[in-house]
């Protein structure tokens, strides 16, 4: 099959659409299929695969560098569509996505869409939440997605989500997958060199340091973790808009030494960050099925997240972290994994365990009997 992902979500974002585009394309290429990535420009960013086209494209956010695409080169356009693709699978809602649609229609061809991102949760990055609000957002998603030909969501609550939305067509739940071979067996010492720490255990978020996230939560759970073991510390890996506002909180609550904020690491080094931490923190409940926590696991780091449906069947309490709903159970966990080496290193065992289900190859192989139906009644 030949294949084309439209999206606006890619490489070098640091977030879990450009991540999970990379894995699928990654994980279809070893089944034998080609695969087309179109993705939003980025200055001074080259790619080393010739089946990437990138498209102009404006910046909307500065901190981290989120561009939305504008398919307005007549080039780029005639190569997209000279291209004999058999289904377009479009990601992240944007331009780009919309583009891959309307390509679709015109090849008469299947059109996928993967709904990766809850908009209705992120309506303040759009003049301050002042005129798009959820209920707009929550309609144009119902009438994108009846557009589509099948939409594909990571889990069973987002697919309820989108049929409390008024979508029509057809659903289905297919995790993402990761690279296990790529966070599996990682050297220690990257973490450790990035931020300087040379003893204490690491406490280890990887994101973007966005309100949604919660960050403010993991800082005031880490401080009353530190008080109880000066021995540990927090770091941070990302970038956005928050961060000042973190460092500022950190200060206030006497723990700011023990904080750190790294800035965006080169997604082809992200494998190694895992290694070092003891524990992954995570606190956004507005996750479609957050790709960073399976990269955790998958590395063998025991996660304590707030509770959240989306992890359901994938953080399993006491067997790979836990799943709280408070400060007091949050940093009980915590301090639990932190104060047991023998705890922690069953936990670790069994994250990595728990991870084989979410393989690209499983991933890839869901797809392509996706991919096939499709094709054949679209044939038909």
């Amino acid at each position: 099959m030949k294949i084309g992902f439209f999206t606006d979500g890619y490489l070098p974002q640091l977030n879990g659409v450009a991540t999970s585009v990379e894995a699928w394309s990654k994980g279809l290429g070893k089944l034998g299929h080609e695969v087309y990535i179109i993705a939003p420009k980025y200055q001074n960013f080259k790619d080393k695969s010739d089946k990437i086209i990138r498209l102009p494209s404006l910046r909307i956010l500065d901190k981290p560098d989120i561009r939305l695409g504008f398919p307005l080169s007549a080039k780029s356009i005639s190569k997209i569509y000279k291209l004999k693709l058999d289904i377009i699978h479009g990601t992240s809602g944007g331009s780009i996505s919309v583009l891959g649609l309307i390509v679709a229609r015109a090849k008469k061809i299947p059109y996928i869409f993967t709904y990766y991102t809850r908009f209705n949760h992120y309506t303040h990055y759009i003049l301050k939440g002042k005129i798009i609000r959820p209920w707009m957002i929550k309609k144009a998603t119902r009438i994108f997605c009846n557009k589509c030909d099948s939409v594909i969501v990571p889990m069973r609550k987002i697919k309820d989500e989108l049929i409390s939305f008024g979508v029509k067509k057809p659903i289905a739940v297919i995790p993402s997958g990761v690279d296990l071979d790529k966070f599996s067996q990682q050297k220690k010492g990257f973490l450790h060199k990035k931020t300087g720490i040379k003893n204490g255990k690491i406490l280890l978020y990887v994101g973007r340091l966005e309100k949604e996230k919660s960050i403010d939560f993991l800082i005031k759970a880490f401080k009353i973790i530190w008080d109880k073991d000066k021995n540990t510390n927090l770091v941070l890996v990302g970038d956005g808009k928050m961060k000042e506002n973190l460092e500022r909180l950190a200060e206030e609550l006497g723990v700011r030494k023990n904080v750190y904020f790294t800035g965006l690491i080169d997604s082809a080094e992200m494998n190694k960050v895992y290694a070092d931490a003891e524990i992954f923190v995570f606190a956004s409940i507005t996750e479609t099925q957050g790709m960073v926590v399976l990269e955790a696991l998958s590395s063998g780091l025991p996660v304590v997240a707030l509770n959240d449906e989306v992890y359901n069947g994938i953080i399993k309490d006491k067997m790979n972290g836990a799943l709280v709903d408070n400060y007091e159970d949050f940093t009980k966990a915590c301090l639990e994994i932190l104060d047991n080496d023998q705890y922690r290193k069953k936990l670790s065992q069994f994250a990595r365990k728990s991870m084989k289900g979410f393989s690209l190859f499983a991933t890839a192989k869901s797809f392509e009997k996706l991919y096939g139906k499709l094709i054949d009644k679209s044939n038909n």
